[in-house]
C-alpha cells in the first residue's frame, strides 16, 4: 500500500496535533475538518485536546501485519484525555504492560515507512508519563 503525501497533510492537524472540529451548541467533537455540525447546523470551532491524559483499556498485538515487524509487538490503548475526550492510539516506550488508569503524554513517532517511495508517516501516539 503507497502512501499519499496529500492524505498525509490532510490528517496532519488531527495526527500531529490532536486537533478537532467541536460544535459550540451541542458539544460534539469531530476528527475530520467539519465546518458545520451535522446534528444542529452550528458553525464549529478548531479546539486542540490536551497532550495527557490516562489509559483507560489497552490491547497487545503480537502477531503484526508484514511490514510492521520491527515495531512488534504493538500496544494500542483507549485513552481519556485530561478534558474527558477519548482517542485510541498507539502507546509507545512500553517496558512494562501497561496498566488501566496509568498515565500517559503525547508524542510524535514515526509510525510507518513506505519502501517504494521513502516517505516516512508520523503520528501522535502515547508513552508513560
Amino acid at each position: 500500500m503507497e502512501i499519499s503525501p496529500a492524505h498525509i497533510w490532510r490528517n496532519k492537524p488531527y495526527r500531529y496535533r490532536l486537533e478537532v472540529s467541536v460544535c459550540p451548541k451541542c458539544g460534539k467533537a469531530f476528527r475530520e475538518n467539519v465546518e458545520v455540525c451535522p446534528r444542529c447546523g452550528e458553525k464549529t470551532v478548531r479546539v486542540r485536546l490536551p497532550q495527557n491524559g490516562k489509559i483507560l483499556s489497552w490491547t497487545k498485538i503480537s502477531q503484526v501485519p508484514e511490514g510492521y515487524e520491527d515495531f512488534a509487538p504493538i500496544y494500542i490503548g483507549l485513552i481519556e484525555l485530561e478534558d474527558g475526550n477519548r482517542v485510541v492510539a498507539k502507546l509507545v516506550d512500553v517496558v512494562e504492560e501497561p496498566k488501566e488508569g496509568q498515565e500517559v503524554e503525547a508524542v510524535l513517532r514515526r509510525v510507518r515507512v513506505d519502501g517504494q517511495s521513502g516517505l516516512i508517516e508520523y503520528a501522535l501516539c502515547f508513552r508513560p508519563s
